[in-house]
This record gives C-alpha cells, sequence and structure tokens, in this order.
C-alpha cells in the first residue's frame, strides 16, 4: 500500500477482519493512516513478521506499542522513517520487540546515543539499522551496531576502529562523512571480510592507500559507492580490479581517473552489472573498449561525461559488443558526432530498454532510429542539461 494516499484508519480496520495470516504490511507514505489504525490492523495478527510506517505517522500512542509488544515472537523488521522518535519509545520498541533484526529509523529526530544504546542492548539479533540524518548521533552509539548505514551522521576515524570488531559486518554506508580517512578504511579492512556493500560518497579524506587495504581484506564486496572521492586515481581502480565478487561500481565525479583505470575493472571485475562513470572527464575510448571486450555481464552504464574523450567509434565499439547491456545513459559527449551516436544505437537497437539523452539531439537522429528504437521496447528520457564542467 505504499504511498496510497486514499488508505485511511477506516481502511485498516476493513483489513484487520480479513485473515489471520498476513506476515508484512507497508504503509509507507500513506498520509492518511495514524498509530490507531495501525494498532486496530496488527491486532491479533500473530504471524506477522514486517511491519513499515515510513513517513505516515506523526506520533505513536501507547495503544499501537502494546499491540507492537504482542508481535514479539515473530516481527523481525520495523520502519518508522520521518516520525519523532524519543529514547523512552526505542526502549520501549526493544522491550517489546526484542526479535527484531532490521529497524527503519531515517530522518527520525530525537534518536540520541541512549535510545540507541538501549535498543541494541535488547535487541540481540538486530543487524541492519538506519540512521540516515539522524544528526544527535555521536560515536558512543556504535560499538554494538552490526550492519551501519551511518549516512551525513558526522563520525570519524574514531569509531570505525570499535566497529571493526563487528567481523559479520555485511554493509557499511558512511557516506558524506567527510572525516574518514585511510586510517578509518584500514580498521574495517582489518577484520570486516564478510563485508558485501560500502557505501563512501563524498568521503573526500579517502585516498588510493585506503582502498589498497580495502581490497585487499573485503574481497567479497559486490555493491561500492566512491563518488565524488576526489582524490582516487587509477592507481586505486588497479587495486579493485583484485574484487571478483563486484557487481555494482559508482564512480562519478573522479576527475583523476582515465581508460588505464577502467581497464583495470574491466579486466578483473568479470562480475560487475552496473557501472557509473559520469563526469569522469579523462576516460576515452580505450576505458570503453576495455570494457567492451572484458565487462560481459555489464548491464547499466552510465556515462554522462562532460568533456570526456569518448568518441563515437569507441561508443560503438561499446554497444556493439555489451550483449547483456540494457540501460544507458549519453548526456553531453561533446565528442560524439550525430553519426557517432546513430551507429552506436543502431548496433545495439534490439537490447536496450532505456536511455537518456539530450533533447537537441531529438531532431537531428533519423526518425526511423528513433522509431525502431521504440518497436524494440526501448524508453527514451529526453533531457534538457546545460553543459556545465563540475570542479568535483
Amino acid at each position: 500500500m505504499v504511498g496510497c494516499s486514499g488508505i485511511d484508519d477506516e481502511g485498516l480496520e476493513l483489513l484487520s477482519k480479513g485473515s489471520d495470516s498476513l506476515q508484512s504490511v507497508d504503509v509507507s507514505r500513506c498520509d492518511h493512516v495514524t498509530y490507531q489504525g495501525l494498532a486496530s490492523l496488527i491486532d491479533g495478527r500473530k504471524f506477522l513478521q514486517k511491519l513499515h510506517a515510513a513517513d505516515c505517522l506523526h506520533e505513536i500512542g501507547q495503544c499501537f506499542l502494546s499491540k507492537l509488544a504482542t508481535l514479539k515472537e515473530t516481527l523481525t523488521a520495523l520502519k518508522l522513517d520521518g516520525l519523532e522518535v524519543l529514547d523512552s519509545l526505542l526502549q520501549a520498541i526493544g522491550e517489546g520487540c526484542n526479535n527484531l533484526v532490521e529497524i527503519g529509523l531515517s530522518k527520525c529526530s530525537g534518536v540520541t546515543d541512549e535510545g540507541i544504546s538501549s535498543l541494541v542492548a535488547q535487541c540481540s539479533d538486530l543487524r541492519a539499522i538506519d540512521l540516515t540524518c539522524c544528526n544527535l548521533i555521536t560515536n558512543n552509539a556504535l560499538d554494538s551496531i552490526a550492519e551501519n548505514y551511518l549516512t551525513d551522521c558526522g563520525v570519524n576515524d574514531a569509531p570505525l576502529q570499535h566497529l571493526a570488531k563487528c567481523s559479520e559486518l555485511r554493509i557499511l554506508k558512511l557516506g558524506l562523512c567527510s572525516s574518514i580517512s585511510d586510517k578509518g578504511i584500514a580498521f574495517i579492512s582489518s577484520n570486516c571480510g564478510k563485508l558485501v556493500e560500502l557505501d563512501l560518497y563524498r568521503c573526500s579524506s579517502i585516498t588510493d592507500d585506503g582502498l589498497a587495504a580495502l581490497a585487499n581484506g573485503c574481497k567479497k564486496i559486490k555493491l561500492l559507492n566512491l563518488c565524488y572521492c576526489n582524490k582516487i586515481t587509477d592507481s586505486c581502480l588497479g587495486h579493485l580490479g583484485c574484487l571478483e565478487e563486484l557487481t555494482s561500481l559508482e564512480l562519478r565525479c573522479l576527475v583523476r581517473i582515465t581508460g588505464i583505470g577502467i581497464s583495470s575493472i574491466a579486466v578483473g571485475c568479470k562480475n560487475l552489472i552496473e557501472l557509473d562513470l559520469k563526469c569522469c572527464y579523462s576516460v576515452d575510448d580505450a576505458g570503453l573498449g576495455a570494457l567492451a571486450r572484458n565487462a560481459f555481464n555489464l548491464r547499466q552504464l552510465t556515462i554522462s561525461i562532460s568533456y570526456c574523450q569518448v568518441t563515437g567509434l569507441g561508443l560503438c565499439h561499446l554497444l556493439s559488443s555489451l550483449r547483456c547491456l540494457q540501460d544507458i545513459k549519453m548526456v553531453h559527449l561533446s565528442w560524439v558526432s550525430i553519426e557517432g551516436f546513430e551507429m552506436a544505437l543502431r548496433a545495439a537497437c534490439g537490447r536496450l530498454k532505456k536511455l537518456k539523452m539530450l533533447t537537441g539531439l531529438k531532431t537531428v537522429l533519423s526518425p526511423e532510429l528513433l522509431q525502431m528504437l521504440q518497436v524494440c521496447g526501448c524508453r527514451i528520457r529526453w533531457v534538457n542539461k546545460p553543459l556545465v564542467y563540475k570542479d568535483c
């Protein structure tokens, strides 16, 4: 029922009269749902395992907490994003739902170290906590958390030393934590060999040395976000080439990397499915050529690269070679001629499902080509973006 503005408490009450075997409820962004309606829905649901109420509740009353406590044996996932959550509420949730494995508190005002410490002390199975934009959280709340969503929380290297004790750590999101350096990444790399997802978005202090340690210690990583980590060079990508299980790599606005680094990724990361190269201004045909020869599993590629050195020939080679490629974004490829776009798109016409290009190309590409793309099921998104060089 996500985002269903017509759903209200009356509807939930009617739904509550249905089957007792309900296992999952998601009323996220249902603006007319209150805690009273949700309480009536979960009353007596002995098999309910997941309850998502993100960005819909304005307050939580005692009647809801009482009903929530009846789910103590079964409830494993709870999302309350956007709600005011005080320490007393987290304590009550911990006492009433101590089998929780996942809790979402993104953008929840009032979340403090004390509340989180109380929660994790009572929920010993807790493995995932979303604390995105919980700005009151400091280093003191981190020691007992197994999987961490710490985006924009301002932590530095010190808590990562404690966090590294969590050898079962699987997911770590540190986006916008600009105080984290190579030292902190080295802590994580030393003992968190089971890590599969790492988000370092705009962690601008991290260099090639930190990523070298990561590649050496965390070889199971599948998803890695390095967007705007602008100190990273081709040397770093050489180390990342040993991550054989890597499936998704985001490198947006890494202005120091070139085709040499992309070649290392293409050769080493055979399972790569998604690659974001937007605003990697120095990536050229050599990099695309390496992808064309090696990245056979690539399904989604972002090459919206202002001032790049990719030519029509390189683009055509890429699109004709990658048989799995379904989604490509081609905005401001200044070195590609109209003929280059035509050749490249014809080479991949039967496979592309999503395409993003500048509106100006709509009137210069042949109508026959555009019709052919449409017939083959390709959705084209035309955008009108000015050509702006970003100093990342």
